[in-house]
């Protein structure tokens, strides 16, 4: 299996208001395997099985070596304010011109090399997220993001990977790590829950057209369902992490992203009080 590679461009300043104009910055690449991926996943007791999933934990494990490679650099020790500008998983074979051995190896085998502005550019000379063909057109195309601008729409390709899920599969388990949502093109997907006594008890329906989970908004970013395909489904997945980095940079795209899932939460919300009602 290929590892996650993720390129990193990090600003470093004094007052968090002029993350603008920094007064230092750098740049890496950090190189997460299999070995390390599955380790982490046996340490936290975690249950991770869609792709998506495990991209997106080995992004989190990448953004955790970065952090512990800065604060081991004097350099950066004088600066209070980190800011990552750019966090981008990018494919293997597009850094090998800069194959060295790594500037540093941490204890669970995550791989760091620190890259000249130079190199760095080199990458900026091609796509630096891995960007899957026609996946903007997709995302334009489903109706949870009508209306959205070309530019937002650029922003969410970087995140974005198209999925599928046969029958009766399982999306997602309740308590597992909530890792990002996902838009549902075609399929349906039950969402199921328990009762007091433990019986399973279908909880919601979202259908083509419609988003699938919102827990990687809010603390502790676990899934509060079960989630799974009642029939084939065709999706879009969308990493929680990397949705979060740009979100940040992007207030108009944050303040878009939350009116359209409180607007879906607010109908769902209201078609379980109908159906409560008609049962009473």
């Amino acid at each position: 299996m290929k590892p996650y590679c993720f390129f990193s461009h990090v600003a470093f300043g004094i007052d968090p208001r002029a993350h603008a104009a920094p007064h230092a910055t750098a740049n890496l690449l950090i190189e997460i395997d299999d070995k390390t991926l599955t380790s982490s996943v046996k340490k936290k007791r975690l249950k991770v099985s869609d792709v998506s999933q495990k991209a997106e934990l080995a992004g989190k494990i990448a953004m955790a070596a970065a952090a512990k490679y800065f604060k081991a650099q004097p350099e950066f020790g004088q600066f209070p304010v980190r800011r990552f500008v750019n966090f981008d998983l990018i494919r293997p074979q597009s850094y090998i011109s800069i194959r060295p051995p790594p500037t540093r190896v941490l204890s669970n085998g995550a791989k760091i090399w620190r890259v000249e502005e130079s190199e760095a550019d080199k990458l900026r000379g091609e796509p630096r997220s891995i960007r899957y063909p026609g996946i903007e057109q997709r995302l334009a195309a489903h109706p949870f993001l009508k209306g959205l601008s070309r530019h937002h729409l650029e922003i969410l390709a970087l995140c974005a990977m198209p999925t599928e899920f046969e029958k009766d599969q399982t999306i997602f388990l309740e308590g597992d790590p909530a890792t990002g949502f996902y838009l549902i093109e075609s399929g349906t997907v039950v969402l199921n829950g328990k009762t007091r006594d433990g019986e399973t008890v279908v909880v919601d329906t979202v259908r083509a057209g419609e988003p699938l989970g919102w827990s990687w908004l809010f603390p502790p970013y676990l899934w509060r369902f079960e989630a799974r395909a009642s029939e084939a489904c065709r999706a879009i997945c969308l990493s929680g992490i990397m949705l979060r980095q740009h979100r940040d940079d992007d207030e108009t795209l944050s303040h878009e992203l939350f009116r359209r899932i409180s607007e879906v939460a607010v109908r769902r919300l209201q078609a379980a009080r109908t159906k409560l009602i008609a049962r009473k």
